[in-house]
């Protein structure tokens, strides 16, 4: 029973682990494979690509809404002067704001025999076939390996952003900026990463003078904690926070500094019982005086 228990709670916790892990793990990469023209050649093309990697768990195959195009563009540049046939793919692999991952490139050329050098003649079908043929069966091949390749990165990529977020959550900037460090320009994420290594230095930064801050207050240093939480930056989550212990710290000096002064009142109050005092002594020493008068007229 005591094992059957332990089990239970053992796979528990490891269904806990794959959950949170899934979780946090980034969505696949969504491309769309399209033809740059409009020719059957590179519907060809776009189907062989499309049904060799779309067998990828990190790749899913749709036109709604992409993060990549995989474009595939086949020109004839033929010349029936000198019956030679020119045939050029290209494969174009860009993120959807037009951030250029790869390019894949084929060419094939064909030479006729012209009987009548310098005569435009009909071109030999079969050999622009067999040079089509060869451009789209080149083309498919040598655009796998590179797709799949950035489709690794990207996906290595995202964990790492995903990953730096919640580090980032918890405050453990300093294990954020290392992950973040090892993302490389070879992936359309570089730019974002340095943006959010100069983010989350801020937020250490602020986080460092937070703590110095409430250790020169324990301390009974307000006027360095005060140094401190004003050099915060405004665009940190910690300004609010360190906004308020400011208030804080200063209010209690501004209260002293206006109850040692007497309001208007008052000073009106204090006036009265001076001038109340005064007239009281008049008074007294006009009794004395009356009564020193009597005291002499009964002897």
């Amino acid at each position: 029973m005591a094992k059957t228990m332990l089990s239970s709670a053992i796979a528990a916790a490891m269904l806990m682990i794959i959950t949170v892990t899934t979780a946090f793990a980034a969505p696949p990469v969504r491309i769309a494979v399209v033809p740059g023209g409009g020719s059957g050649m590179e519907q060809e093309v776009c189907d062989r690509i499309a049904d060799r990697i779309q067998n990828n768990p990190s790749v899913e195959i749709g036109t709604v809404n992409p993060d990549w195009f995989a474009v595939v563009s086949i020109a004839d540049k033929s010349d029936l002067m000198a019956q030679t046939t020119r045939v050029n793919g290209t494969i174009t692999i860009k993120t959807r704001d037009g951030h250029i991952i790869d390019t894949i490139s084929v060419q094939s050329n064909k030479q006729d025999f012209n009987l009548n050098p310098g005569v435009p003649a009909p071109m030999n079908k079969a050999l622009v076939d067999s040079a089509v043929r060869e451009v789209i069966g080149k083309l498919t091949e040598r655009a796998i390996p590179p797709i799949e390749t950035a489709v690794a990165t990207e996906i290595e990529t995202r964990d790492k952003i995903i990953q730096a977020h919640h580090l980032a959550d918890d405050d453990k900037y300093d294990q954020s900026l290392e992950l973040l460090m090892t993302i490389t320009p070879k992936t359309p994420h570089f730019k974002g990463a340095r943006e959010l290594i100069a983010e989350f230095q801020m937020e250490q930064d602020a986080l460092d003078l937070m703590n110095q801050a409430k250790a020169n207050v324990r301390a009974g240093k307000n006027r360095q904690a005060l140094v401190q939480l004003r050099a915060i930056n405004r665009n940190s989550k910690r300004y609010r926070v360190a906004q308020g212990m400011i208030s804080s710290l200063t209010r209690p000096v501004h209260t002293a500094r206006r109850s040692s002064l007497p309001s208007p009142a008052a000073s009106d109050q204090l006036k009265a019982l001076a001038a109340q005092e005064r007239a009281l002594d008049l008074q007294r020493s006009a009794i004395q005086a009356q009564k020193a008068a009597l005291i002499r007229k009964a002897k």
